[in-house]
């Protein structure tokens, strides 16, 4: 596969994760994640395509350089974030009031950051 096809795959990727976690809030963030998670673990994970689609060309390409690391702990810091947040949640501890005061709006775009980081990072993971 053309290297450029893996970077059309991760942008893809990463749209579609941009796409289930949009919200006008960081707290609809945060709520967008957690109902990801109620409807199963299982669905939780595999919503994180890119994830998996970088450990995939990590084991296809043979690629395990600094950026592919880079975006391997990234991505690895955000899940264990989310699932922090689900689990002091499911605790009862309200955790999202007490980050999120009230409904702090997030800029429209400022989801899809994410697309612009990892998929330059993988720019030059591939191309190194």
């Amino acid at each position: 596969m053309e290297k450029g096809l893996y970077i059309i795959l991760m942008i893809i990727f990463e749209l579609y994760e941009a796409s289930w976690q949009k919200s006008s809030t960081f707290k609809g963030m945060i709520e967008n994640i957690f109902k990801r998670y109620q409807k199963g673990q299982i669905n939780f994970f595999l919503s994180h395509p890119s994830y998996w689609y970088i450990l995939f060309v990590v084991f296809k390409l043979n690629i395990l350089n600094f950026w592919i690391t880079v975006i391997l702990f990234l991505k690895t810091i955000d899940i264990v974030f989310k699932l922090w947040l689900i689990q002091s949640y499911l605790k009862g501890n309200n955790i999202i009031d007490s980050m999120v005061p009230g409904n702090i709006k997030t800029s429209h775009n400022l989801i899809y950051l994410n697309l612009v980081i990892y998929t330059t990072l993988f720019y030059f993971a591939i191309y190194n």
